[in-house]
């Protein structure tokens, strides 16, 4: 493992372009419009996250797993796979990479119960997520160590003074972060500076009193970052974009509208 962010595979592999991107996405979105697309990749997060709490997962290890299921999709299409299988193990490979592993027969056995409403259980066994697991390493290029922007989160509202309700805000903004593919487009940090941005931006800001408090114009306290604040303001954009689209998310019909994306036939 990496000392450092820098030095990682992470930052030396598996930061990708917006043209690789779209490139992934162009199968499916002849059979899908690009806000149903979106719709669809909220869903299946939504679903690792269940799958998570189900295994009582730590908030890093479902982190991870949504990173693998970013990184496998920045290479496949949704219609050429079965994204239950691919979440299902990417939360199996998450437990073990991060140090918290769960035998693999709990893991479908959880997957089974939990996904019972959105597709009558979970069809695989053991032995099909155990073959599964070859192919994500190959696609994941065997770079399996992710940096979070946890950390950068918590040192930065530490050296700020914010109050544990405005560190526990930007938490859950990098938390909703994970939906958009800004971990495969941006380094954590930045990730980090963007959660506290929307933070300020948002009017959930708040400082204990004292020298570390007193840094409370966050606008100059921006100015004088050494970073690319253009990249900040995008990362932002795009997760207040992944909220409008969320604001009309109805779980409940997302079922159906996979069915019928993965029912359509293939266009010649």
């Amino acid at each position: 493992m990496a000392a450092n962010y820098w030095a990682s595979s992470q930052r030396n592999h598996w930061m990708v372009d917006r043209w690789t991107l779209a490139k992934s996405k162009e199968e499916d979105l002849k059979y899908v419009s690009e806000v149903d697309y979106v719709k669809l990749r909220i869903w299946f997060c939504h679903l690792i996250q269940k799958l998570g709490k189900r295994l009582q997962l730590r908030q890093q290890v479902v982190a991870t797993a949504f990173t693998y299921f970013k990184r496998f999709y920045a290479k496949n299409s949704l219609r050429a796979t079965d994204p239950s299988l691919v979440l299902v193990t990417c939360v199996y490979l998450a437990t073990k990479i991060e140090e918290c592993p769960i035998h693999i027969k709990i893991v479908t056995t959880e997957a089974k119960y939990c996904f019972q409403a959105e597709f009558g259980g979970f069809p695989y066994d053991s032995p099909k997520v155990a073959e599964f697991e070859f192919y994500l390493l190959e696609e994941l290029e065997f770079y399996l160590v992710v940096w979070h922007p946890y950390r950068s989160l918590t040192q930065i509202c530490n050296e700020l003074g914010m109050r544990d309700l405005a560190v526990q805000y930007a938490w859950f903004i990098i938390n909703d972060s994970y939906r958009t593919d800004v971990c495969l487009l941006y380094s954590p940090h930045l990730i980090a500076l963007a959660a506290i941005y929307l933070t300020v931006v948002l009017n959930h800001a708040e400082f204990t009193p004292g020298p570390a408090g007193e840094q409370r114009d966050m606008k100059q306290w921006f100015a004088d970052l050494n970073v690319d604040m253009n990249s900040i303001i995008e990362i932002s954009q795009e997760i207040l974009a992944i909220y409008e689209v969320w604001s009309d998310w109805k779980e409940e019909k997302i079922a159906a509208l996979y069915k019928e994306f993965k029912s359509k036939p293939p266009i010649t």
